[in-house]
C-alpha cells in the first residue's frame, strides 16, 4: 500500500458534508500530516475572525482548556491515590453513558430506539461534555464510509496530535450543500431531539441545532452536575465530579479515535479497528467489533468482553424506554442510520 507522504497544500475541497483540512486528505493514500500543518488546520478550525462559523468550535476548544486547568489545579490541592481513582471512575461514567450509549450507539448508529423522545431529551440536557452532537454523528457517519482511506476525518494516519486535534476539523461543516440535502441531513438528526436551524439558519451559522438551544442546554448540564458536585463535596466536588471527570472524558474519547483504530500497535498507513481490553472495559469500545456490527447495540461479543454499554441500554429495555434494540445476528441494513 501506497506510503501517506506530505503533498503538496492545496485548497480544500467542500464537496462533502465537511470541508476537507487545509492539508488536504491525500488520493491514494490517507495523508499524514506534519506538526506544523495540524497547528495550522487547528488555527483555520478556529479562526472566527475569518469565518464566524468557527466560533462553536473555537468555544468548545476554549471549554476543553479551562477544564484541563481544573484537573491540574484539583490535583496539584487536592492530590490523593483515592482521588484519582474518583476521577477516573467519574470519567468512566461519563464514557459510557455519554459517548457509548448516548453518543455512539443511539446518535450516530441508531443501535436502539426510544420509545418516545422525552428520555433522548433527557440524555441531551443533562450531557456535560459540551460536544456537539452533529459535529460527533457527521463525522462518524463519513469515518464509517471512508474508514482508513483518504477523507477519513480522524485515525491512525494522522498521528496521534492530529487525530486528537481533528476534533476541531470535523467541525467545519459544509455550508454549501443544497437545501434538500439539508433538509436530509436533519431529518437524519431528528431523533436526537435538539431544535433545528432553518436551511438559511445553517448557512449562516454552520450548525444544524439552533445555537440559543445549543447554548442554553450546555449551561443547563453544567449547572446540574455542579450543583450535584458541590453538595456532595463542596468545591472539591465541583471540581472532581464536573470539571477534572468532563476534562478526562473529552480526553479519552479524542485519543480513542487514534488507539481504538490501530494507532500504536499498527503501522499508520495500515490502521484498523482493534479491541483493545482498556477502551473495552472502560467505555464499553470492543471497537473491531463494532466496525463488524456498527448498528449493534452489542459491542462485546466474545464472553470475556464486558460490554456495560449494552446491559444498560437492555436495563432501560427493561423499563419500558427502549422499544427496540439491535443485535449482531438481526444484520440490521446501514441505510437506515440516516444521511452517510
Amino acid at each position: 500500500m501506497p506510503s501517506a507522504i506530505s503533498e503538496p497544500s492545496r485548497a480544500p475541497r467542500r464537496g462533502g458534508l465537511i470541508v476537507e483540512p487545509t492539508y488536504g486528505y491525500g488520493d491514494l493514500a490517507p495523508r499524514k500530516p506534519t506538526l506544523r500543518e495540524v497547528f495550522v488546520e487547528l488555527f483555520d478550525a478556529i479562526n472566527f475572525l475569518k469565518d464566524r462559523t468557527r466560533l462553536l468550535p473555537a468555544a468548545h476548544l476554549a471549554h476543553h482548556l479551562a477544564t484541563f486547568g481544573i484537573f491540574i489545579l484539583f490535583f496539584a490541592h487536592y492530590f490523593s491515590f483515592a482521588r484519582v481513582g474518583i476521577v477516573m471512575g467519574i470519567a468512566a461514567f461519563l464514557v459510557t453513558i455519554y459517548n457509548t450509549v448516548w453518543y455512539h450507539r443511539y446518535c450516530t448508529h441508531r443501535a436502539y430506539r426510544f420509545r418516545s423522545l422525552w428520555p433522548a431529551r433527557l440524555l441531551l440536557w443533562t450531557n456535560p461534555v459540551g460536544f456537539r452532537e452533529e459535529s460527533y454523528v457527521i463525522p462518524h457517519h463519513v469515518h464509517h464510509s471512508n474508514s482508513d482511506k483518504p477523507g477519513d476525518p480522524y485515525g491512525p494516519h494522522l498521528g496521534w496530535l492530529g487525530s486528537y486535534l481533528a476534533a476541531k476539523s470535523q467541525q467545519k461543516t459544509n455550508r454549501d450543500i443544497t437545501c434538500s440535502d439539508y433538509e436530509r441531513l436533519a431529518r437524519s438528526l431528528q431523533h436526537i431531539g435538539f431544535a433545528q436551524n432553518s436551511y438559511e439558519k445553517f448557512r449562516r451559522t454552520g450548525s444544524v441545532e439552533n445555537v440559543w438551544h445549543y447554548g442554553a442546554r450546555v449551561m443547563v448540564a453544567t449547572l446540574l452536575w455542579c450543583s450535584l458536585g458541590y453538595v456532595v463535596a463542596g468545591w472539591p466536588g465541583v471540581m472532581a465530579w464536573w470539571l477534572a471527570g468532563v476534562f478526562q472524558c473529552n480526553f479519552f474519547m479524542r485519543d480513542f479515535n487514534y488507539r481504538g483504530h490501530g494507532g500504536v500497535f499498527f503501522n499508520a498507513s495500515e490502521g484498523r479497528p482493534a479491541n483493545q481490553l482498556f477502551y473495552g472495559l472502560f467505555g464499553s469500545e470492543w471497537h473491531d467489533n463494532h466496525h463488524e456490527h456498527p448498528r449493534s447495540a452489542r459491542a462485546g461479543l466474545a464472553w470475556w468482553q464486558l460490554d456495560t454499554s449494552y446491559w444498560i441500554i437492555k436495563a432501560m429495555g427493561a423499563c419500558g424506554l427502549v422499544e427496540r434494540i439491535n443485535l449482531p445476528e438481526m444484520n440490521v441494513p446501514r441505510t437506515e442510520s440516516g444521511y452517510t
